[in-house]
This record gives structure tokens, C-alpha cells and sequence, in this order.
């Protein structure tokens, strides 16, 4: 009997520090270039305490942000990806609760649970009406919007609460924050991206680049910041290879720049591909309208 008992208390005891392991990887968001809240706060001010960040902790992961922590997982043995995510967090001694899809921790919010109720109704979403506005929420929301041709930003305001037939009246919209980093830090993460998308192209085939990303910034199918479009699952293989970490050279920045002032060789695509490497089969379903370099740009 005293066998089994001790058996038992082992196993509950495993069960929940897995559980906890669980929940820590469930709840705690990846924290990266463009970043924004009392998380990314975190972060910083552990950084700052061990010297690796010279700067404020604001809650804005940018330039400074990004080398302190290439710099902590260097020197701890880390993938040096610049991405704070369950292994960094716990090498700077943070155990995350749940955060909102814009940062800072999850709190209880009714329009949010409502939301969640329709959303669910409608197989949007899969996870539990809580009230919290968590990535799995966000998500759906933006599913939803696209799905019914509102702005896709994530926000529950009047005409997506209109859309889920929830009350429109004084109820408050809610909005996930996802807004304050700087033009330079805007440059240097087009630079990044530029640099692993188009490393080799002719220089208005890098501009070409930046301005598919701008694009996709002010088209309602796509996240409405440079960094939700860079770092949206799946958009940019130099985002899924680590390319978009290499040190950028010059000439990424001056066509970051040029783009960000308005230049387009592409006329306003949103799609981009080299045909000698694409592997995906709906990118053939784009019609090209242009071809610079060894890319084809297409606009719908």
C-alpha cells in the first residue's frame, strides 16, 4: 500500500512539472523585432541588470533590444536568433504568465470573451472563452475579418463586433497595441529582411522587395506593421531559414530607405517568387506582372 502511494505521489508530481512546463510554453509569447509591452519590458530591464543593454527598458523591441539579446544567448550558449522565446526566457530567469496578443499581461476582457463565444460558434476559433486576448484569439479575429472583407487588423471594434452580430453600442472596442517602434528600427528590420530575401539581386530588385512588404502593410489581407508582415507564419523563407539575422550590408539599408520614401519598381505587388526555387504550389496560381532580377512580382 505504501508502494503504491509513493508511486502515485510520483507520478502527480511529474505530471505537474510537465504541466507547468506546458503552460509556460502555451502562455508566454515569442517575443521579437518589433515587439511591444510589459514582457518586451522584462526582458530589457534583465538585460540591463546583467549590462547587456545600455538603453531604457520602454517595452519596444528594436535595434538595441535586438543585440543585447543576441549577445545574452551568444554568451549563454543560445541559438543567437534574436528571438526571445521558452529557452531564452528561462536562461534570464522569466517564467511568463499569459500575454495579449500586443504585449503586457493578459487581462480579463468581456468583449473579448463575446467574441470568442461567435468566434468559436463559427469554428474560427479552437481555444477556450476566456476573456483573454492571446495569439490563438488574434488569429481568429483577423481569420474572421479577411473572411468577411472588414480591415484586417486584429481589432475589435464596430464593424467586426457588427459582423459577429455582438452589440455595437457603447461597449468599448478592443486593441491589441502593436504600434511604437521607430522609423530607424522600421529600416533596419526592412534592411534584414531585404538582405535575406534578395541578397545577390540588382539593387532595384532589393527595393522591389521592401515594397512588396510595404505593400502587404496597407493591403487589408495582410498584418497593417512592417514587422506582423515580415515575421507573419510562413510569409518569408529568409524568416524560416534564419537568413533575416545575417548582418545586412549597405545596400539593404539604402533600399529599406528608398522603399520606405515611396519607391515601387513593382507598380504595387504583394507576391513575389524566383521560379528557379519555389516550391510552393499556390504561388503558381499568381499571374506575374513583372520580372526584376531572377523574381517575378505579381499584384493579385
Amino acid at each position: 500500500m505504501k508502494k503504491a502511494t509513493k508511486i502515485l505521489c510520483f507520478t502527480l508530481m511529474i505530471t505537474f512539472l510537465i504541466s507547468i512546463l506546458f503552460m509556460d510554453s502555451i502562455y508566454a509569447r515569442t517575443i521579437f523585432w518589433g515587439s511591444r509591452g510589459n514582457d518586451v519590458r522584462e526582458v530589457q530591464q534583465k538585460l540591463k541588470n546583467w549590462g547587456y543593454l545600455a538603453g531604457a527598458a520602454d517595452g519596444i523591441y528594436g535595434a538595441q533590444t535586438y543585440r543585447a539579446i543576441i549577445a545574452f544567448q551568444r554568451k549563454h550558449g543560445l541559438k543567437a536568433d534574436g528571438i526571445v522565446g521558452a529557452r531564452t526566457r528561462r536562461a534570464l530567469g522569466i517564467t511568463a504568465p499569459a500575454v495579449a496578443a500586443g504585449g503586457g499581461t493578459a487581462k480579463f476582457n468581456e468583449t473579448v470573451r463575446i467574441a470568442q463565444q461567435k468566434l468559436k460558434q463559427w469554428s474560427y476559433y479552437k481555444g477556450a472563452v476566456d476573456g483573454l486576448y492571446g495569439p490563438q484569439t488574434g488569429k481568429a479575429v483577423r481569420d474572421f475579418q479577411r473572411k468577411n472583407g472588414l480591415a484586417v487588423d486584429g481589432v475589435i471594434g464596430p464593424q467586426t463586433r457588427k459582423a459577429l452580430g455582438m452589440p455595437t453600442g457603447a461597449q468599448t472596442a478592443y486593441t491589441p497595441t502593436s504600434r511604437g517602434v521607430t522609423r530607424n528600427d522600421d529600416v533596419r528590420l526592412m534592411a534584414m529582411a531585404i538582405n535575406g530575401e534578395a541578397r545577390g539581386e540588382p539593387y532595384t530588385g532589393q527595393v522591389a522587395v521592401g515594397a512588396v512588404i510595404l505593400n502587404r502593410v496597407r493591403h487589408p489581407s495582410f498584418p497593417n506593421t512592417i514587422a506582423g508582415v515580415i515575421y507573419e507564419p510562413l510569409a518569408f523563407t529568409a524568416v524560416a531559414d534564419k537568413q533575416i539575422y545575417l548582418a545586412p550590408n549597405e545596400s539593404a539599408f539604402r533600399a529599406a530607405r528608398d522603399a520606405l520614401n515611396g519607391w515601387d519598381p513593382t507598380g504595387g505587388a504583394i507576391y513575389y517568387w524566383n521560379p528557379a526555387t519555389a516550391t510552393s504550389k499556390w504561388i503558381w496560381t499568381r499571374e506575374p506582372s513583372v520580372k526584376i532580377g531572377k523574381h517575378w512580382f505579381a499584384h493579385r
